[in-house]
């Protein structure tokens, strides 16, 4: 499911991203395949900012609809 669909709070395991530049600095931040994160807040011209292991991070609306996430199983899931 794409990032941009995903619901508020519910964290999620982050699949893959297709960025076509700066992917180097997006794995600096931690926005690597396997990631848990959570949307915490929508932004009123599409962006989103996330929990990515304890740190926000502020992304546009086209850097979201690039990331691709799935629900986490129970035994991952986030309390």
């Amino acid at each position: 499911m794409n990032l941009s669909a995903w619901p508020l709070g519910r964290a999620a395991r982050l699949v893959s991203t297709d960025f076509p530049t700066g992917s180097l600095r997006a794995k600096e931040l931690g926005l690597r395949p396997g990631a848990i994160v959570r949307v915490t807040q929508r932004t009123l011209f599409g962006g989103t900012v996330l929990d990515v292991s304890g740190s926000r991070l502020a992304l546009d609306r086209t850097s979201v609809r690039r990331m691709i996430v799935e629900p986490l199983d129970v035994e991952g899931a986030l309390s």
